[in-house]
């Protein structure tokens, strides 16, 4: 793949990564935001070029819904500016068969956002929290509280109740009928938070109070394996230079308990987690934070669940 981070990556059946948008180095150490997308064969280890997204995007809200994939926002730049990026309301969908993207409509006014924690049920794709906005430079991010879902088959948005705390970059996973928003930040770079917070689609109400992640973070990975999330990675790290974290912990939804594994091999953020069978794919992100893309793509196994 070509370095990539603040990208989307969406899992399209179990031999399949899609990776969407995102920021690119470029060599006067500027990182502007890209319309690439790529696609990772996992079983012939290739990477393919495919059509690009109507609009350069960092930070998307990306998912998979019945044979479709959906970039709901994401922020983009302003003037020009490689450091300054306002979220966008436009939403597209791509046929992967016929390597077409497609503009279906904008998010709800007044609810535009990147790097939301999304999350899918049945044709319904979730939006919990992201960002508004973000200023590189003086590290000001405009974190948000909405929560907003789409519905594929009917083409319609729903505002439901917001989240207990405003987050952006988090850890997300849905099982069962509930959405778990784990970790990320509020505000800014350094203020990560270790809180995890449920939504339950049936009562539509949120829970606050469960089991704090061991190691607070903002832009990890994340993945779903059974009944456990797993958080890998993030930045925020005050103790390393690079202010990334290489911890890989789980929590698993049916104990309300947290649970350590094997560390990061390469410690990146800025990046998703892909979850397929037992393993979580890591495509790209970045080694220091703030920007630093990589072309290094990794997975997690695990052994036994």
């Amino acid at each position: 793949m070509e370095p990539r981070q603040e990208h989307g990556a969406v899992k399209f059946g179990d031999d399949t990564i899609y990776i969407i948008g995102g920021i690119y180095p470029e060599a006067d150490g500027t990182f502007p935001t890209v319309t690439t997308v790529q696609k990772y064969l996992i079983s012939a280890n290739t990477w393919e070029v495919v059509a690009d997204l109507p609009i350069p995007l960092n930070h998307p809200n990306s998912a998979v819904v019945g044979g479709k994939i959906y970039v709901l926002g994401g922020l983009t730049t302003v003037s020009g500016s490689t450091t300054f990026w306002n979220a966008t309301g436009a939403c597209f969908k791509y046929d992967p068969t016929s390597d077409i993207w497609a503009t279906i409509g904008e998010l709800p006014e007044g609810r535009w956002t990147g790097s939301a924690a999304v999350g899918v049920h049945g044709n319904t794709v979730y939006l919990a929290g992201g960002l508004a906005n973000t200023n590189l430079t003086d590290d000001e991010e405009g974190t948000i509280s909405l929560f907003t879902s789409y519905n594929v088959a009917t083409n319609h948005f729903a505002i439901l109740p917001g989240m207990p705390e405003p987050r952006d970059h988090a850890g997300v996973g849905l099982v069962d009928n509930t959405l778990y928003v784990l970790g990320g930040r509020a505000y800014g770079h350094n203020n990560t938070k270790n809180t995890v917070f449920s939504y339950d689609l049936r009562s539509n109400s949120w829970t606050t109070g469960l089991a704090s992640m061991p190691t607070a973070r903002s832009g990890c990975a994340s993945g779903v394996i059974k009944s456990q999330i797993f958080v890998i990675g993030g930045e925020g790290d005050q103790e390393t230079v690079s202010g990334i974290f290489p911890q890989n912990q789980a929590y698993d939804t049916a104990k309300n308990t947290w649970a350590s594994y094997t560390s990061m091999d390469i410690p990146r953020h800025g990046t998703a987690g892909v979850a397929i069978g037992n393993k979580v794919y890591i495509p790209g992100g970045g080694l220091h934070e703030g920007g630093l893309p990589t072309n290094y793509t990794s997975y997690f196994q695990l052994s036994h669940n």
